[in-house]
């Protein structure tokens, strides 16, 4: 992986901007140390200058000899400053050879630059100049160099601590920018392997965070994708099975007819019986092209509520006379009303298709029953028989298009009632299963995600 990758890499920018904003809130920080600190030292230093200059005024000019001369003979570091100049200017004593520019006024003043006594340096200082009753000014001065060797002090402090830490967060940043990368080269890789057609290959999913959600999502949508193309392939065959056998028929028939020297009656029921495989062909394309028309979902927009326990009854009144030439008792269940929000028709169907299967499987002397109850809101409804059932293998694959099962053969039927029953139930938010009933079997129409589709159910 390119170096240059990890620093265009979202994490590393988002280190680098870290890294900044610390790096100001630290500037920030000291430099308001920094001032307070240097405020509060030049306002003490400048409390004491005027306090001295105070005092002075009304001392005598022999006294006041004694105390400067003392003062500056206690200053080994030579920070003080101290003079006395005569009501003409000139000096009179002291260390400072010309008075400064400031007012005699007995305030505290910074001068940017005075020249250090017996040098040619200068330096910042505070001075307090005041005017004694003879005419003549007294000045105490202090040097401001301990503020400025404070505040190269703290400046090198700054430097001391901000630079490692700048360099820790960068660090950080590149490990994160790193892993991110090669996070996102692994999903790339992924996703060019599904571009060439390896459609079984998964993004990795990784840490629960955002892209692994997003990645999740993804992975959803291919095992969807997946599904859906595995179905069609075997749609595909199943048509090919499918409308060869009624296609085939067809063809012998009229070819026997038109070979051999028949008569028009001949000819007429070769005809009549092409046209009843005809008719079973369009039938299956109607209802392949009836599954996919319903898995657009479009009839969403119309959905409106009505009570499925009242579905189940009509259907089963219905079949009443068809189950009663079997001796089969069909029998609903229904504690109450179910209210749903959705197709009547549809939904209507659903129950139709799976009552009918119910009594077509089920021998003579059965049962099926259909029971509508309320589970957490929602409708579940339960049709159960005692015919023969069934068998593990064959649970989901009986909702797939075009599938009959062991024993279908014979039944009339072209292998599409379950899985239109299935893309209604799902169409509406709601799973179809079977389970076994033992004996029978038991489907079952029940809510999956409350939430599913963004449909809501009547309360």
């Amino acid at each position: 992986m390119p170096t240059t990758d990890v620093f265009r890499a979202r994490a590393f920018r988002l280190a680098l901007t870290f890294s900044f904003a610390i790096s100001a809130a630290t500037v920030a920080a000291f430099a308001f140390v920094y001032l307070q600190v240097s405020h509060a030292d030049v306002l003490r230093v400048g409390a004491v200058l005027v306090d001295e200059a105070a005092k002075s005024e009304s001392d005598s000019d022999d006294r006041l000899r004694r105390a400067l001369e003392l003062r500056l003979t206690r200053d080994i570091r030579r920070l003080d400053y101290v003079a006395l100049f005569d009501p003409s200017g000139a000096k009179a004593f002291g260390d400072v050879d010309a008075m400064p520019p400031i007012p005699a006024d007995g305030a505290a003043h910074v001068v940017a630059q005075q020249r250090l006594p017996d040098s040619t340096r200068f330096e910042p200082a505070l001075f307090v100049a005041r005017r004694r009753p003879d005419g003549a000014v007294v000045l105490f001065g202090r040097s401001l160099r301990d503020v400025y060797d404070l505040q190269e002090s703290v400046l090198k402090a700054l430097a001391i601590a901000l630079l490692p830490t700048v360099l820790v967060i960068l660090a950080i940043g590149a490990v994160f920018a790193r892993r991110a990368t090669q996070r996102l080269e692994r999903i790339r890789d992924a996703i060019l392997r599904i571009i060439r057609g390896e459609l079984g290959s998964r993004l990795p999913e990784g840490e629960g965070d955002d892209i692994a959600k997003v990645a999740e999502a993804v992975n959803l949508m291919l095992d969807e994708i997946e599904r859906l193309l595995d179905q069609l392939r075997s749609i595909g065959d199943n048509i090919a099975h499918d409308l060869r056998t009624p296609l085939t028929v067809a063809r012998t028939r009229i070819a026997r007819a038109l070979d051999e020297d028949a008569g028009e009656a001949s000819l007429r029921s070769a005809m009549d019986a092409a046209l009843v495989q005809i008719d079973r062909a369009s039938l299956t394309i109607s209802a392949i092209l009836r599954v996919s028309a319903l898995e657009s979902s479009a009839r969403r927009k119309q959905f409106k509520a009505f009570d499925l326990s009242a579905v189940c009854i009509e259907i089963a009144e219905y079949y009443q006379p068809f189950a009663e030439t079997k001796r089969i008792a069909v029998t609903v269940e229904a504690a109450g009303p179910a209210p749903m929000l959705g197709d009547a028709d549809l939904v209507r169907e659903v129950v139709s298709n799976l009552v009918d299967n119910a009594i077509k499987f089920t021998p003579e002397g059965g049962k099926v029953r259909v029971e509508i109850a309320m589970a957490e809101g929602f409708p579940r409804l339960a049709v159960s028989d005692t015919g023969p059932g069934v068998p593990l293998p064959d649970r989901t694959r009986i909702f797939r298009r075009l599938y009959r099962g062991p024993g279908a053969d014979t039944a009339p039927g072209h292998g599409l009632g379950l899985s239109i029953a299935k893309t209604i139930a799902e169409l509406h938010g709601f799973h179809l299963s079977v389970e076994d009933n033992n004996p029978g079997a038991c489907f079952v129409m029940q809510a999956t995600v409350k939430a599913a589709a963004g449909l809501a159910y009547a309360a």
